[in-house]
């Protein structure tokens, strides 16, 4: 994706996810918008020199949003770490634009999981960025299942903090992702269905 290349608003309103923290939506948009300092946006900017435009980890690769996310030997193998704890699989396109709407739409899985993945892709690639950067100015970074970690527990911490109807523990959600989603969806659409019922009455009642 491009710099001048609109957000779709539907991709727009997923950036802004309701269950994640304020920050993250923004480094997101500027994910997608290809706006991050990665070494290739620096160079452009003339903040380092041409030579120094190669992946961090040692893939010899110029680091692109593209490459750090999606293609980097240790990075970029985060989603099959990620995918494998769902226990679903996925041909993935090379752009992070392309990806961000595979994973949020994985063929196969139910309307209502959605929101979950497109929470677990904030996740992944919030966490991918942080690891990025303490890498760079620390030396220091976590192996690919300490990432993959990290990823669930940081998705678990903005569900149990956002929805007061998230009634799972930290083992179902490691053990049983998918199915915590699933409950979850049907009890909020549940309770929505009740309020609605009971504002049915109350309006009959004062009639």
């Amino acid at each position: 994706m491009t710099v001048d290349e609109p957000l779709s608003r539907g991709m727009f309103d997923d950036v802004w996810h309701k269950y994640v923290p304020l920050k993250v939506s923004p480094f997101a948009w500027r994910l997608l918008r290809n706006r991050l300092p990665t070494k290739d946006n620096l160079v452009s900017r003339r903040v380092l020199q041409h030579d120094d435009d190669k992946c961090i980890r040692g893939c010899n690769a110029e680091e692109t949003a593209c490459h750090l996310f999606l293609s980097c030997a240790i990075f970029g193998h985060v989603w099959l770490f990620v995918l494998q704890w769902l226990g679903i699989s996925f041909v993935a396109t090379d752009r992070v634009h392309g990806h961000f709407h595979q994973f949020s739409h994985i063929a196969g899985l139910p309307w209502f999981t959605h929101s979950f993945m497109t929470l677990l892709w904030l996740a992944s690639v919030w966490k991918i960025w942080k690891e990025r950067n303490n890498w760079v100015f620390n030396q220091k970074a976590l192996d690919l299942h300490q990432i993959t970690d990290t990823i669930k527990h940081v998705s678990y911490q903005w569900l149990k903090a956002s929805m007061n109807t998230f009634a799972f523990n930290y083992t179902d959600w490691l053990r049983q992702p998918l199915s915590c989603m699933s409950v979850m969806l049907w009890l909020v659409l549940f309770l929505l269905f009740s309020r609605c019922l009971l504002c049915s009455g109350i309006s009959n009642l004062t009639l």
